[in-house]
């Protein structure tokens, strides 16, 4: 036998009803966790591409990193051939206040060797720093080859 909702006494039938409520409103919640799941966010790159490896290069990476956000990785993916070796650095600038005058300093955060043939590296680094990053190519020997260097903080 099932009874109307009209014949509970109205306090009873607010809690039914807000009860009912509760329950739709977790399931829309775990429908919305699970599309993001289903669809996860794409992580911005910065790409670096160096055609002329005899030469050192710079780059600034300042895209790939929501302006004031805070972030705690740096990803680095470096492709290419080399037919002898280089090295990829990284870094920031710090900024730092003595006796009332605002100074940078540069800070080499990371250096990765580079040799011989094929490259295809993927790494995570801890980055706490800023959010621009300062990308270096140092040639140690090597004269041709290609290389593109992506990262994303």
């Amino acid at each position: 036998m099932f009874y109307s909702l009209k014949k509970l006494h109205p306090t009873l039938r607010f809690f039914i009803q807000l009860g009912i409520a509760y329950i739709l409103f977790h399931l829309l919640f775990l429908l919305g966790v699970w599309l993001m799941e289903l669809y996860p966010h794409k992580i911005p790159f910065a790409e670096f591409k160096v055609s002329d490896v005899s030469l050192p290069k710079s780059f600034v990476d300042s895209v790939s990193s929501s302006k004031g956000s805070s972030h705690s990785v740096l990803l680095l993916k470096i492709t290419g051939e080399l037919d002898d070796s280089a090295e990829v650095s990284y870094g920031f600038y710090a900024f730092e206040k003595r006796k009332g005058i605002k100074t940078s300093k540069f800070i080499m955060s990371f250096t990765k060797k580079l040799s011989k043939g094929k490259i295809n590296i993927d790494e995570r680094h801890d980055y706490y720093a800023s959010d621009t990053i300062h990308v270096f190519f140092t040639p140690k020997g090597s004269k041709k080859g290609w290389l593109k260097i992506r990262t994303s903080i």
